[in-house]
């Protein structure tokens, strides 16, 4: 195995009563991350006592993204942007994106993704869901330095990308929803390119949208941009099943915070802070 920089990245963006999901977050990545790694975090909106958590663990380099009046999924990719060209020109040799509600599960997740990239497939990432979202997912992706520093992948499309017939093309072989990856599926496909997607590993009886293991290595917990309305009935359609196939397969260490918050919905719903 070639030397290893891994540098993670993630927009830290938690309500208030999210603090052990936080916790869990950065718990799972420092258990389970075997190389040397640097978590680059953006903190722009973060409550001060949260911020102080990240500047007190030493493997948190928070870094000053540059401010915008964007929202939403825009609003994220935005500082997602900035964050792996910190990672970038800070020598990582790969780059891992999480969200804060996203984590590894296995101590052997970085040599599972590290193996699948290749000289053609040149991105690990979640596939959020293989009916309507054939693109890779920005809560979870994992490639390497000389992918990005030779197609300079974005993970929104700019307006001319949309509008090309190349897009069209993209659009008519590949279901996606428009939010943060569509642009390194897009460069991908453009490229010539594949990439390795990490599918649903509980499939069936758990809610579709919450709670969900990819590949057997990654957690989503899926829930930091559902609105309200959409999130009470996932929840209750969740905790339902929760103690089926979900529970036979995180640790249970993970399961009583999961199940902590999703017993009280507000300490789990943070999507406000990213809704218009």
């Amino acid at each position: 195995m070639e030397k290893i920089k891994l540098g993670v990245v993630v927009v830290y963006l938690v309500k208030e009563d999210n603090e052990r999901l936080l916790d869990l977050h950065l718990g799972q990545i420092g258990k389970c991350t075997r190389v040397p790694y640097t978590i680059y975090g953006s903190a722009n909106r973060l409550l001060p006592k949260f911020r102080k958590k990240l500047e007190q663990n030493p493997r948190v380099k928070i870094c000053e993204c540059r401010h915008t009046h964007l929202t939403g999924i825009k609003e994220h990719s935005f500082y997602l942007e900035q964050l792996v060209n910190y990672a970038i020109e800070e020598g990582s040799s790969h780059v891992a994106v999480f969200h804060v509600d996203s984590f590894p599960i296995r101590s052997d997740w970085f040599e599972e993704v590290y193996a699948r990239l290749s000289e053609s497939c040149v991105l690990v990432a979640i596939m959020n869901g293989e009916i309507f979202d054939e693109k890779p997912h920005s809560s979870f992706m994992f490639f390497h330095r000389d992918f990005y520093l030779k197609y300079k992948p974005t993970f929104l499309l700019s307006e001319e990308g949309f509008s090309s017939r190349k897009y069209e093309e993209y659009c008519r072989n590949f279901k996606h929803i428009l939010e943060g990856g569509v642009g390194y599926g897009f460069k991908i496909y453009s490229e010539g390119l594949k990439w390795y997607p990490l599918r649903r590993s509980n499939q069936g009886e758990d809610h579709s949208l919450i709670g969900s293991i990819y590949d057997d290595i990654i957690f989503h917990l899926g829930a930091a941009q559902r609105n309200a309305k959409h999130f009470n009935k996932a929840v209750l359609e969740f905790e339902r099943h929760f103690k089926r196939r979900l529970s036979a397969l995180l640790p249970e260490s993970i399961i009583s915070v999961l199940k902590w918050g999703l017993l009280k919905p507000k300490m789990i719903l943070y999507s406000h802070i990213f809704s218009k």
